[in-house]
């Protein structure tokens, strides 16, 4: 998470990440997910995801965006300290500017 003296006007206030995931658009997207300490929940409501990571087990979902832009996410379980403020951006770009 970006600490708020480093924040842009542009930027969103506990939402934004310093390196968001690039995902190319037009493709279909496999995630494995899993953890090693505590159940965690990767959420993103925009594109309706919502899978949860459980120490010793391995889950997957896919989906599919046909478009460009920014989708924001977070943990959504009470999984440890300020994990309420674990944020996820994806951020979707062309097939070719993901390949460079």
């Amino acid at each position: 998470m970006i600490p708020i003296n480093e924040i842009k006007i542009s930027d969103f206030r506990l939402l934004d990440v310093d390196n968001r995931l690039p995902l190319p658009y037009k493709s279909q997207i496999r995630f494995l997910i899993s953890s090693t300490d505590v159940i965690h929940s990767w959420t993103i409501p925009s594109i309706g995801v919502k899978v949860d990571a459980n120490p010793g087990r391995l889950n997957q979902t896919r989906f599919f965006i046909n478009r460009p832009g920014m989708y924001f996410g977070q943990c959504s379980e009470i999984c440890g300290t300020n994990h309420r403020f674990m944020p996820i951006v994806i951020e979707r770009i062309s097939p070719a500017a993901f390949i460079k």
